[in-house]
């Protein structure tokens, strides 16, 4: 990491990679170093993680209140370096695979670049997926910065990034409009009102026996 090994520096590294990825995805995949290492795109992938899970937790606050949030945080803050651990090596090793069927010649390690900074939008992401309907648009953007980072980093014709990915983002925006269509039928699509209304109600009386 640049501006040393501080806490308060490591953070404004990746503050600003992250503003980069989001404001001018194309210069920062054609200047991204393709070899260093996994630890700086780890630890970025990791702060971006645990960044989501304080947002959960603050959101999870107007839905339950202070004390079920807590009891949440400490549950999300442990659970994700490890799922964010796994998951990340596990995508990647996808992500590789269809890169190479595209013809790219980067190792395992670029791909873990290319896919750890394109996480940098997953605080808006996320903020995107409490909306109905615009769960679709969140991914379509990571799928994007998918192709940006196929074309520049890995060597791959734009066209044909375009319409692997494109294939791929319309797969999962079906499969996700489908949920999206049932949560809204089901009244489970808005979690704050639908929680304020549940705390009005007085309990139900259990059934005598």
């Amino acid at each position: 990491m640049r501006s040393g090994d501080t806490a308060a520096g490591v953070l404004k590294v990746i503050r600003d990679t992250a503003l980069n990825v989001i404001v001018r995805p194309v210069t920062f995949f054609q200047a991204m170093p393709r070899r260093g290492g996994y630890r700086t795109p780890y630890v970025f992938l990791l702060v971006v993680g645990l960044f989501d899970a304080l947002l959960l937790s603050a959101l999870k606050v107007l839905v339950a209140g202070p004390a079920a949030a807590l009891t949440f945080a400490m549950h999300v803050f442990l659970v994700v370096p490890v799922a964010l651990t796994l998951f990340s090596f596990a995508l990647t090793a996808v992500l590789f695979a269809f890169w190479r069927l595209m013809d790219s010649s980067q190792s395992y390690e670029t791909a873990y670049r290319t896919f750890a900074y394109s996480f940098a939008i997953s605080p808006i992401a996320l903020l995107m997926l409490l909306v109905p309907y615009l769960t679709f648009v969140a991914f379509f953007w990571w799928f994007a910065l998918l192709v940006i980072g196929s074309v520049h980093v890995h060597g791959v014709g734009r066209l044909k990034a375009t319409a692997v990915f494109a294939a791929l983002g319309l797969a999962v925006v079906v499969f996700l409009t489908r949920a999206e269509h049932y949560m809204v039928r089901h009244g489970v699509a808005h979690p704050v009102p639908q929680a304020s209304s549940t705390i009005d109600k007085p309990a139900a009386h259990p059934a005598p026996v």
